[in-house]
């Protein structure tokens, strides 16, 4: 059994044990061999790569399946990566997924957790409020990175991409944002991922941080683009703030091929079910999915047909 249906395709072969382990044909043949399947996750420090480090515990104990995770820039990375078969799975903001999964035939195993959108400056800097970015240097995101889409949707859909209104924007990773913004090199970062993100929480212990509230933008924003995006709150005590801020919540899909095999997608969506607590990183105060209703609830991209076919063996 391998990780794609036609033979040949990948020589990423997924063999899943007991259900999905090949007979032995012979006596005295050798056990079954479990391969690897591959998760493009994100950048050290984020979410992605601390869910794909459960789920990749979870499921090498409940299948005997290895996921081998590959650091990247996040969803724009993930995604290319995904279409030229150099992974078996992405981690993926909606946002970016919908824009290509049509034309790459790809598909999802579920919605698994909220990303929140978060802007974040310094606490004893000047800079109130999202009108106050105007013509401040900020890091959008890191290149090929799902922050940095969505922050670009949201500066275009406030009028603030371009003309006196616009941020000297630049592109960054989240560990160099971070050093430039405590620095004073930037003035500010946008960040799309969990909250709280562990490397954001570090760096706030010791350069005090703001986080900027997004609720007055969040409209345009849905207006332009009224299936992706969700109002969202970050609770007090994120990174030392003493109330809730209003931000932008965006989903995050667990994508494949449609010719992920039948085994690994079942597989999956068993973690996804029956492992959805240890699937959560400890410390995590954002809402996450990991339910049915919300799991199956993959929006413009459709489930994968093996994953969408053990959901209804599992729920009947």
């Amino acid at each position: 059994m391998t990780g794609r249906r036609e033979a040949g395709l990948s020589r990423r072969t997924v063999l899943i044990g007991g259900a999905a382990a090949w007979t032995l044909a012979l006596a005295g043949c050798a056990p079954a061999r479990t391969e690897r399947i591959a998760l493009a996750c994100g950048e050290p420090g984020g979410a992605y790569l601390q869910f794909g480090e459960l789920l990749g515990a979870a499921l090498e104990d409940r299948s005997g399946v290895a996921l081998e995770l590959r650091v990247t820039h996040g969803s724009g990375e993930n995604l290319e990566m995904l279409a030229r078969g150099d992974v078996d799975l992405a981690l993926s903001l909606a946002d970016s997924a919908n824009e290509t999964a049509a034309s790459h035939d790809f598909t999802a195993i579920g919605r698994v957790y909220q990303n929140y959108l978060q802007c974040l400056v310094r606490d004893a800097g000047d800079i109130r409020s999202f009108a106050d970015l105007a013509g401040r240097r900020v890091s959008i995101g890191a290149p090929g990175s799902g922050s940095t889409r969505t922050t670009r949707r949201l500066l275009e859909a406030t009028g603030r991409a371009s003309g006196s209104g616009a941020p000297a924007a630049t592109e960054l990773e989240l560990s160099a944002a971070l050093t430039a913004l405590a620095a004073g090199d930037i003035d500010a970062l946008f960040w799309s991922g969990g909250i709280p993100t562990p490397e954001i929480t570090d760096v706030a212990a010791v350069t005090p941080l703001r986080v900027i509230d997004l609720g007055d933008v969040v409209a345009p924003l849905r207006a332009a683009y009224p299936q992706e995006y969700l109002d969202a709150r970050i609770p007090a005590g994120v990174y030392g703030t003493e109330g809730s801020t209003a931000t932008i919540g965006i989903s995050n899909l667990l994508m494949c091929r449609a010719d992920l095999a039948r085994d690994a997608a079942r597989a999956l969506v068993d973690v996804l079910v029956d492992d959805a607590r240890r699937l959560v990183p400890t410390g995590s105060v954002g809402l996450q999915y990991l339910a049915l209703d919300t799991l199956i609830d993959t929006g413009e991209v459709p489930l994968h047909r093996d994953a969408r076919a053990r959901y209804r063996e599992r729920y009947r």
